[in-house]
């Protein structure tokens, strides 16, 4: 059966799994380093840089306590060059906007 066909058949069955595989560890971290490429950042090493973002939990400009979420001024930013597309640091959304490029 072409892929097709059977991507017609199971439709449903095969959203329910993305969506619960993108509740684990596994799919949010995926989902994350997904994002990150489509933005344009670069890393020789997205696990580790991953792992760097998970576990820091203060903004290395201001300070502030990092909250997880997309919403709120300290929510957890990767912040990266736009022009060279590599990493500088995890901001608090505040300060990431205010640095702006």
């Amino acid at each position: 059966m072409p892929y097709k066909e059977y991507y017609e058949k199971n439709k449903e069955e095969l959203k329910e799994k993305q969506q619960k595989y993108a509740q684990t560890e596994k799919g949010k971290k995926a989902n994350r380093i997904k994002q990150w490429k489509q933005k344009g950042v670069k890393s020789d090493n997205f696990n580790e840089l991953y792992e760097y973002y998970v576990n820091c939990w203060e903004c290395e400009n201001c300070g502030v306590e990092l909250i997880e979420g997309r919403f709120g001024n300290n929510k957890r930013c990767l912040d990266h060059s736009h022009k060279t597309g590599l990493f500088r640091n995890v901001l608090c959304s505040y300060c990431n906007v205010l640095r702006g490029e």
